[in-house]
């Protein structure tokens, strides 16, 4: 038995009930007595003047039913529950989980198709506060509760509190995010609050080990790694059994290597149904549909032996299209399901840059290299110069002006930080250490993964003359020879360098496609090492990071859930930082500058891409350390009042009180 409001009914109970038997005690005494004559009425009206007070109390069925009356008003004001369940003493930690797969749409309770597992698990945690709490001016006094939420990250919404309004406030600012789901920042919150901090007693309870109350939907990645420190762990369960989700676990934009101008997209799927399901996949650009693929994918699998649902997966792959300015480039999962989270994935694609290339070599006549390079698409700006002109840029430190310096079969005083293809003589970079020179072998062998030798045939290279090398610790062997290596690269800080030991036309290679092929990836590679073709793709949990205008003003954030960019004054505009971001989506930071009557802007793409987060078939029961927890699926209220009855019963005893009283009135 629980009360809720002890105090009340008890004060109510005092203030009626002794007032009641007061007023018996000096109600007047008469017995019916047969006169004869009237004039006896006069002495019984000065009766009604005076009367002895405090007499004995005489058997009165009136009284008793009054006061049971009384009582029973006084036991209703007290608002008697029937615990449902069994709960340790001491304080009570409600945990809300608000990660990404708490969006999911799949509460079948809720009236409104948009209501989410998170505002269920709300409702759920205010009905627990309310059972606990009773309110009112007289109300008694309950043990602390405090309310910690949960995803990625732990916060702790209110301290140890016994106000329910402050309690159910800290319930209504939860809000939803798209983080991963972790509870082990959570534990270690709950328990800084409910441990000794003394040294010498260190992870003893305070008191009695708190009650955690987990509102969740159980798939949480951290779970099994935790255990319970005496604490009791009531798992209330959230969502359905067999929610229905395909989400987008991967994006990838690409440039082929022949069109620098187009993008290639490449986007994988999950299905966690059991059952195959065909989707559309929309591709956008800049909000406007450019195409769309339909795919199966498979059923999930479930692993017999560890239980481990496996997701069918699927890719897609949208034909290269023409894209030579910077764009947002969005894919969409046109199937509806009940996690929206994960159907929208996007990049930001940077427009495409073209490079500056310089050769040295001394006679450009004779030089092959130079006739490849000329005519490279991704080449905006060819510089051939002399030995000389490159050591007077190496003394100056203008080599990083250019993108790539290619060495035609010379060998300089010294290599700067830069990028280089070099051929012929070794460069003197600590790492290629030359022992003499070698003549005719073959390739034996050559990393194909290596992105300088996509689409490079090596079976048919013979080489005449070639410098003997060996390799140091860091130094990576491209091309393997029968004798030699025929291609190193090295990347040491802000210096890289592929060389091939040997001059183009001391091989056959020239008279081959795979040298210009050779040549492209190469220049492209060392071109744009550094250079993303999209922005950095961001992860929610994380922070949005800019290097803005030192003289840059009115700086606002556009996040995907706000209607107006939010104003922001950053101390430092050139270490930008906001964070940590709650939602995916695409945040677009705008900024002034004094030079420029229009505001510059910068988008950043927020993307979910988790298969942890995509599965939403809610779990039951939870296994944490070595402990198995039941759940609890329904919204079953965790104690049955009383106090209507009571209210029941007082009303039929004023029922039965009238009766009487009437009856000995009139009869």
């Amino acid at each position: 038995m629980n009360w809720l409001t002890p105090m009340a009914g008890l004060y109510l109970a005092l203030a009626v009930i002794p007032p009641l038997i007061i007023l018996y005690f000096l109600k007047l005494r008469r017995r019916p007595q047969a006169i004869s004559t009237t004039l006896m009425w006069k002495r019984a009206i000065e009766d009604l003047r005076a009367n002895a007070p405090f007499q004995k109390l005489r058997k009165s069925l009136l009284l008793l039913l009054q006061l049971l009356a009384l009582a029973l008003l006084a036991v209703s004001i007290m608002q008697p529950q029937i615990h449902a369940g069994e709960q340790k003493g001491g304080k009570t930690v409600i945990m809300v989980d608000n990660s990404a797969s708490m969006t999911a749409t799949d509460t079948a309770a809720d009236s409104s198709a948009d209501q989410t597992r998170l505002d269920a698990a709300k409702r759920r945690a205010r009905e627990k506060i309310e059972s606990l709490y009773g309110g009112g001016l007289f109300a008694s006094s309950s043990a602390e509760t405090m309310v910690v939420v949960f995803s990625d990250r732990a916060e702790i919404f209110s301290r140890f509190s016994d106000s329910k309004q402050q309690l159910l406030g800290a319930i209504d600012r939860i809000q939803p995010t798209h983080g991963q789901t972790r509870i082990a920042e959570a534990l270690k919150l709950a328990r800084a609050y409910t441990t000794n901090v003394n040294p010498d007693q260190i992870d003893r309870p305070i008191a009695d080990p708190a009650t955690i109350e987990l509102y969740s939907d159980g798939r949480i990645t951290d779970l099994t790694d935790q255990v319970l420190r005496g604490e009791q762990l009531n798992y209330h369960w959230v969502g359905a059994t067999d929610a229905d989700n395909v989400g987008i676990t991967a994006i990838s934009v690409e440039r082929p290597y022949d069109r620098p101008n187009a993008v290639e997209v490449f986007v994988a799927l999950a299905n966690y149904n059991t059952e195959p399901v065909t989707c559309d996949i929309q591709l956008s650009v800049d909000d406007l549909a450019r195409g769309i693929e339909a795919t199966t994918i498979d059923a999930a699998q479930i692993n017999p032996v560890t239980s481990e649902l496996a997701p069918g997966l699927a890719n897609v792959i949208f034909t290269p299209f023409e894209q030579p300015r910077g764009a947002v480039i969005e894919v969409a999962n046109l199937r509806e399901d009940d996690l929206r989270a994960d159907n929208i994935a996007q990049v930001v694609v940077t427009p495409p840059s073209r490079l500056r290339v310089g050769i040295v070599v001394a006679d450009p006549s004779r030089s092959l290299i130079l006739r490849a390079l000329e005519g490279m698409p991704v080449i905006e700006r060819l510089e051939h110069m002399s030995p000389q002109r490159f050591e007077e840029l190496a003394a100056q430190g203008d080599v990083e002006d250019y993108d790539v310096m290619v060495l035609d079969n010379y060998k300089p005083t010294a290599v700067p930080p830069g990028r280089y293809i070099t051929f012929g003589p070794t460069p003197p970079v600590e790492g290629f250490n030359e022992f003499g020179e070698g003549e005719q072998q073959v390739i034996l062998a050559a990393k194909d993964d290596h992105p300088v030798l996509r689409y490079v045939t090596h079976d048919n290279l013979f080489i005449f003359k070639f410098k003997l090398i060996q390799a140091g610790p860091e130094v990576q062997v491209l091309m393997e020879g029968s004798r030699a290596p025929a291609m190193l690269a090295i990347s040491r800080g802000a210096m890289q360098v592929i060389h091939c030991p040997f001059d183009p036309l001391e091989s056959n290679w020239p008279l081959q496609r795979s040298f210009v092929t050779f040549l492209l990836n190469a220049v492209d590679y060392l071109g744009h090492s550094g250079q993303a073709l999209t922005t950095q793709g961001l992860a929610p949990g994380e922070a949005i990071t800019a290097r803005l205008p030192a003289n840059a003003t009115d700086i606002k954030l556009l996040t995907p859930d706000a209607q107006e960019a939010q104003p922001l004054t950053p101390i430092d505009p050139t270490q930008f930082a906001w964070g940590p971001i709650n939602l995916s989506g695409l945040y677009v930071l705008s900024w002034k500058t004094p030079d420029s009557e229009q505001r510059q802007s910068r988008a950043f793409a927020v993307n979910l891409l988790s298969q942890s987060e995509g599965r939403i078939d809610v779990n039951t029961s939870v296994a944490i350390g070595p402990d198995r927890v039941a759940g609890r699926q329904s919204d079953e209220t965790t104690y049955t009042p009383l106090w209507p009855w009571a209210i029941g019963l007082c009303l039929g005893l004023l029922m039965v009180e009238w009766w009487v009283y009437h009856r000995k009135a009139y009869i």
